[in-house]
C-alpha cells in the first residue's frame, strides 16, 4: 500500500519491544514475524532469500510485517462486518504484475491467497458498476482486440488434414491461392515451401470485427474486474492509515526514515 502508516514512538517497556505492530486494537508480534520468516526460509525458496543480517533481510523482515498486518487488518474488517470466509468464492486466479500494480502487490497477494479477504474484496465492492459508454468506449478504443484474422481449414487433397491457416502465414503464391478458393475447392499443384502443394480448403473464416454486442459482456466483466480491484485497494488503504502503527525497525520498506530504505514509490 502506499499509503504511510504512523511509526510508533520508541517505548522502554520490554512488551512493547516485542511487538512489530498494531492494527486497531491487535497486535503483530515479532514472534510472528519470526515465525513467517522461518517458514520462508524452510522453503522451496530459500537459497534465494537475502542473508538475515544484511539489509535486504531486514527490508524481508519489514515486508512480512506488511503482510501480516495486512492480514489482521482483513480480519478486523470482516469481522465488524460480521463475514466469514465463504468456501465457494473462488480466487480471482494467478496473480498477474497488472493486478499487482493496481492494487499493491501486498494486498494483491494477500486477497489472492485468503478466503477472507476475497468475501471482504466482494462485499465492500458489491455496489461498483461500469459504465455502458466505458464499456463502448473500450471496444472503440481496441477494435485490434476484437478483430479475428481470416482464416482457412486446409486438407491435403484426399488426404490428411494440415489444420487452419491465417492469412500471412502462409507466403506467395499458395497463400494467394488459398485464400482465393472458396469453401469445398481443391488448389494446386501450387508452388510453396516443401510443395509443390495440392490442397483442398475445407472451412472458410471470413475474419473482421466483432460485433460490440458479441464482446459486450465480456468487457464489462473485464472492466468491472478492474475497478472493483481499485476500489478494494482505496478502501483498505484508508482503513490502513487509520489503524495501523508501526514499531521502530518495522517501517513500511519504502520509509526513507530507517537505514535500509531502498525501495520506493
Amino acid at each position: 500500500m502506499s499509503v504511510a502508516p504512523q511509526v510508533a514512538p520508541d517505548a522502554p517497556d520490554a512488551s512493547v519491544a516485542q511487538v512489530a505492530a498494531e492494527v486497531g486494537d491487535r497486535v503483530v508480534a515479532v514472534s510472528d514475524v519470526d515465525a513467517r520468516e522461518a517458514e520462508l526460509r524452510a522453503g522451496p525458496l530459500a537459497a534465494r532469500l537475502p542473508h538475515p543480517r544484511a539489509a535486504e533481510g531486514r527490508n524481508l523482515r519489514r515486508w512480512l510485517v506488511q503482510v501480516l498486518v495486512t492480514e489482521a487488518l482483513v480480519e478486523e474488517e470482516a469481522a465488524a462486518l460480521g463475514l466469514v470466509a465463504a468456501g465457494d468464492r473462488p480466487r480471482s486466479g494467478p496473480l498477474t504484475l497488472p493486478a499487482a500494480l493496481r492494487t499493491g502487490g501486498v494486498l494483491a497477494a494477500v486477497t489472492v491467497s485468503m478466503p477472507l479477504a476475497r468475501e471482504l474484496r466482494a462485499v465492500v465492492t458489491a455496489g461498483v458498476r461500469v459504465p455502458e459508454e466505458e464499456v463502448r468506449a473500450y471496444y472503440d478504443r481496441n477494435l485490434d482486440r476484437f478483430t479475428c484474422p481470416e482464416a482457412r481449414d486446409v486438407s491435403r487433397a484426399g488426404g490428411a488434414s494440415l489444420g487452419r491457416v491465417r492469412r500471412g502465414e502462409l507466403a506467395g503464391p499458395l497463400e494467394a491461392a488459398v485464400f482465393s478458393a472458396a469453401e469445398g475447392e481443391v488448389v494446386g499443384p501450387v508452388e510453396g515451401p516443401g510443395g509443390p502443394w495440392t490442397v483442398r480448403v475445407d472451412a472458410v473464416e471470413p475474419g473482421g470485427v466483432r460485433a460490440y454486442e458479441a464482446v459486450r459482456e465480456d468487457i464489462a466483466s473485464e472492466l468491472s474486474s478492474v475497478a472493483a480491484e481499485r476500489a478494494f485497494a482505496g478502501w483498505m488503504e484508508h482503513r490502513y492509515a487509520e489503524k495501523v502503527r508501526l514499531r521502530p525497525g518495522f517501517e513500511h520498506p519504502a520509509d526513507p526514515r530507517h537505514a535500509d530504505a531502498t525501495h520506493r514509490h
